[in-house]
């Protein structure tokens, strides 16, 4: 799709397409350049991962709205591609979501999916869910529904359901929410949280009318390959691929305390470096950065004086 399309209208048409679209799932500005570099054409903000990378808290609703907003603002502006948020369950009642989507909108965040969890949420999979009532869920959506329709109608929102795992809920239970959801707002897509099985998300999609995705649990087991999926009608699949940022990380800081030296970290820096030229070489992450150290000189050039302008050739630096 056309880079001058508006990001909401691209990721818009990811969610309507037949095909299921692999989205990278992550949280930091670095994850949606890394995204955009590897060729993905949208990337999602993860809630729970922000909480725990960024705030260093529980993902029990703890960031406020301001907060998430303001982050997800820096990784919509990190990269061109579409980004998908996680917005919590609206931040408060249906006219906190109106200012909610407002807010997401005017920070260049292309679509959020809004959970029918009370407050205060859980983390998915996490127990002690509770649910607000049918009615209360469908004034938070239509609330979101009727901001986006006011500022931007392309902007993607997304009712999510946790009635899979909360309180007396069931597959059944999510199942009439998503349903019921589609049938009473105007929201874009269904988003089925925490299913434990494979064939739980293929029934859930086939009882669901319009674009719809589930999310399935670790439990599920390995993931149906994407033609799987599409046949199925999942319009999204994403991609937690972050997990090696965490447990390597911490297995060399592990073995940085056992030795009580820094030659783990002298070695794992050495093999690192040792790649530059290759396509996976990325330096500490300064590749993917934007805009780049070679724009800055580039304007530089173009706006300094002379007497102004840097030397960059007559130094021992790189």
């Amino acid at each position: 799709m056309p880079a001058t399309e508006k990001k909401t209208t691209r990721l818009r048409a990811l969610f309507e397409s037949p095909q299921t679209t692999i989205m990278p799932f992550g949280t930091l500005p670095i994850h949606a350049q890394m995204a955009e570099r590897a060729g993905f054409p949208a990337f999602e903000v993860s809630g729970g991962m922000s909480t725990w990378w960024v705030g260093g808290v529980a993902d029990v609703g703890w960031l406020t709205m301001s907060e998430v907003v303001a982050h997800c603002k820096t990784i919509a502006d990190s990269v061109d591609i579409p980004v998908f948020c996680d917005a919590d369950t609206g931040y408060g009642s249906a006219i906190n979501t109106r200012r909610t989507v407002q807010e997401f909108i005017r920070a260049g965040v292309a679509g959020i999916h809004i959970e029918d969890q009370e407050e205060p949420k859980k983390a998915g999979g996490q127990a002690g869910i509770k649910l607000v009532s049918d009615a209360e869920a469908i004034g938070r959506f239509n609330a979101a529904v009727d901001a986006r329709d006011e500022m931007d109608e392309d902007f993607v929102i997304v009712a999510r359901t946790d009635g899979y795992g909360a309180e007396g809920g069931g597959l059944e239970e999510a199942i009439r929410r998503g349903v019921l959801y589609r049938q009473e707002t105007g929201v874009d897509v269904i988003f089925y949280e925490g299913l434990r099985s494979w064939e739980e998300v293929r029934i859930v999609l086939a009882e669901t009318p319009g674009p719809a995705y589930a999310i399935a649990s670790r439990h599920a087991g390995p993931t149906p390959s994407i033609a799987q999926l599409s046949e199925w009608g999942q319009t999204i699949q994403i991609a937690p691929f972050i997990l090696p940022g965490v447990l390597e990380v911490w297995r060399l800081l592990l073995q940085l305390r056992e030795a009580g030296e820094l030659a783990p970290i002298d070695e794992y820096n050495s093999a690192a470096f040792s790649l530059a030229g290759q396509p996976d070489y990325v330096g500490f992450g300064d590749v993917f950065i934007k805009p780049s150290y070679e724009d800055v000189r580039r304007w530089e050039e173009k706006y300094y004086p002379r007497e102004k302008q840097r030397d960059y050739e007559n130094t021992i630096h790189d």
